[in-house]
């Protein structure tokens, strides 16, 4: 049997052809509407932390001590409280200037969670968006360490199967990362219920 739309070649029981759908009396098979999901059913803005950020950024403060001062100990050995006064000082003005910028961009930092689908946005200097249908997401996980715990914030993430690593902002590669999340358990509880009931079959 031979679709009289395209000529493709049928099964005898074939309904519809599977090249062009066509029915088997020439009819055309209706065509799925695309379902439009840009409504957002739940948002998390991350919260900044002044003194849980300026804790977790004192590595990095003391490696910027280190090597400035590794770097020049040789020429102000005759002067080294003075040049350790003045080391730290420019490892402090570093971490506040860092700790500014990071503090804006969290204010434009937005993880949405729609109907089928999570979309997150950095909209500070460079624009950044990234979406995950839910049908990927493998695994949701929520994390705290001692230091969250006692600014009580937390970290929620998102895997796929592709998920390894991480990248910028603290996204995985193929997942997301949301971290400083305020009310973590709660969120990471409603967060759970949206995918649960978007993926079940």
């Amino acid at each position: 049997m031979f679709c009289k739309n395209c000529g493709n070649e049928l099964a005898d029981d074939a309904k519809f052809c599977n090249k062009c759908g066509a029915s088997i009396d020439g009819e055309q098979k209706p065509k799925e509407k695309k379902v439009e999901d840009n409504t957002v059913k739940y948002q998390i803005k991350p919260s900044f932390k002044w003194g849980y950020k300026l804790l977790t950024n004192c590595a990095y403060a003391a490696l910027i001590i280190l090597i400035i001062f590794g770097y020049s100990l040789g020429e102000a050995i005759d002067e080294i409280p003075e040049f350790v006064g003045m080391v730290v000082g420019v490892a402090v003005v570093i971490i506040l200037i860092k700790l500014f910028f990071e503090n804006i961009q969290y204010k434009n930092l937005e993880y949405n969670f729609y109907n089928t689908k999570v979309q997150y946005k950095d909209g500070f200097l460079n624009k950044e968006e990234k979406e995950l249908k839910y049908r990927y997401i493998r695994e949701v996980t929520m994390h705290q360490n001692i230091l969250e715990r006692a600014f009580k914030i937390g970290t929620i993430r998102l895997f796929t199967n592709a998920s390894s690593g991480y990248g910028s902002k603290g996204n995985t590669m193929n997942g997301i990362n949301i971290h400083c999340v305020e009310n973590v358990n709660e969120q990471f509880k409603k967060i759970r219920e949206l995918i649960d009931e978007a993926t079940e079959e």
